[in-house]
């Protein structure tokens, strides 16, 4: 009797061979995402940057216009980016108001100026920032929509993270001789983003006094 030999296909994967090869599209899968969460993170901080210079530019611009720096009027506002996580939105609504000249209801102490006829821009924001009276009062001179948005009715600053620029005025005495309790770590404003750092949104600049290694991630002026 002859014997028939079983031939195997030598062209089939072995299961150790499947195993090396799906070993290999994980690992490239994985450096592929790392590399693309460090890009766009990168991508992130620096249209966070550049909007942080100029921001600041914005606000000397508003100190040599009016002789002082912008007070945010409701202190405590609040809205949750994503939800659960709060953050303040009462600098970032003072600044886009400042800035772009649309209302002035977030801008402490701010009253309306009837000079202007009935091309005065109203008190609350309505989103446009090319009118007559709101270029009268722009300290950008470009607004980007990518800078700001509206957040549950209220106009705000963003930066690269789509999260609200955080901005304190400095305190200032009420009297000759009063010496005010510090509000801020400058003599002027300080003015934050918390950019990548999604643990400690509640705390404050001069917070980070004591706790300097909670605003490692963050953009700041200080």
């Amino acid at each position: 009797m002859k014997l028939s030999r079983v031939r195997f296909n030598s062209k089939a994967f072995t299961l150790v061979e499947m195993l090396i090869v799906l070993s290999i599209i994980a690992l490239l899968a994985g450096l592929t995402m790392g590399a693309y969460t460090y890009a766009m993170r990168s991508s992130k901080r620096r249209v966070t940057t550049g909007t942080f210079e100029g921001i600041k530019l914005a606000l000397d611009r508003y100190y040599s216009e009016f002789g002082e720096y912008p007070e945010p009027a409701n202190s405590g506002q609040t809205a949750d980016f994503p939800p659960g996580k709060p953050y303040d939105l009462s600098g970032a609504s003072c600044l886009y108001q400042a800035l772009t000249g649309d209302g002035y209801d977030q801008l402490k102490g701010v009253q309306a100026d009837n000079s202007g006829g009935s091309d005065e821009a109203p008190a609350q924001s309505d989103g446009k920032t090319e009118g007559t009276a709101e270029i009268s009062k722009k300290m950008m001179a470009e607004v980007p929509q990518t800078i700001w948005m509206n957040k549950n009715g209220t106009y705000i600053v963003i930066d690269g993270f789509g999260r609200p620029f955080q901005y304190v005025k400095a305190a200032t005495p009420a009297a000759v001789g009063d010496t005010p309790q510090a509000t801020t770590i400058n003599s002027t404003y300080d003015l934050w983003s918390y950019s990548e750092d999604e643990e400690n949104t509640s705390m404050r600049s001069l917070d980070t006094l004591e706790k300097p290694q909670v605003s490692v991630k963050w953009i700041k002026n200080w």
